[in-house]
């Protein structure tokens, strides 16, 4: 396995159980929520009919962007119905910074397999792109075992500290 593969997934995971801490410290109460990077982010219609069809649609509500060890991740979260079916999903993400114009591309393979949900992502170290405003453009192909069908291309713009 390649090192920089390697990396993504421990930074990813890292980001996501942060993440997931920081959503459960947050429950607990404003006396005992502590500060956190971590933020959600509007994403325009982003709708594509689930592979399995009679099943929940692929449907990313936002962005969730995190910061852990240095590292930046974002990530989209779906879902199907399918106990112990679900499907698989290849997203590519565009990234652009709005400021001084970097850009670059991730492309990230997951499966959602009911009762988990899918999880698409990526990391950067945080000094890429830079700080600031980065629009994200998401594109997805969704497919089962007999066919696969592309998702509408959504757009968010995050907030990178």
């Amino acid at each position: 396995m390649k090192r920089s593969s390697v990396r993504f997934r421990i930074a990813t995971g890292a980001a996501a159980l942060a993440f997931a801490a920081s959503l459960l410290v947050g429950a607990a109460g404003p006396a005992s929520a502590a500060p956190s990077s971590d933020r959600s982010f509007p994403i325009s219609n982003c709708f594509g009919i689930s592979p399995n069809i009679v099943d929940t649609p692929f449907m990313p509500r936002g962005v969730s962007v995190g910061h852990y060890d240095g590292w930046t991740t974002v990530m989209v979260t779906y879902s199907s119905l399918w106990l112990g079916v679900g499907y698989d999903s290849v997203a590519r993400f565009d990234w652009r910074h709005l400021s001084n114009g970097k850009r670059g591309t991730f492309i990230s393979s997951t499966s959602t397999r009911p009762p988990n949900t899918g999880t698409h992502g990526f990391s950067w170290p945080r000094y890429q792109p830079g700080k600031g405003r980065v629009e994200l453009t998401l594109s997805a192909v969704n497919r089962n075992a007999l066919w696969a069908i592309p998702t509408t291309t959504c757009k968010a713009v995050i907030e990178v500290p």
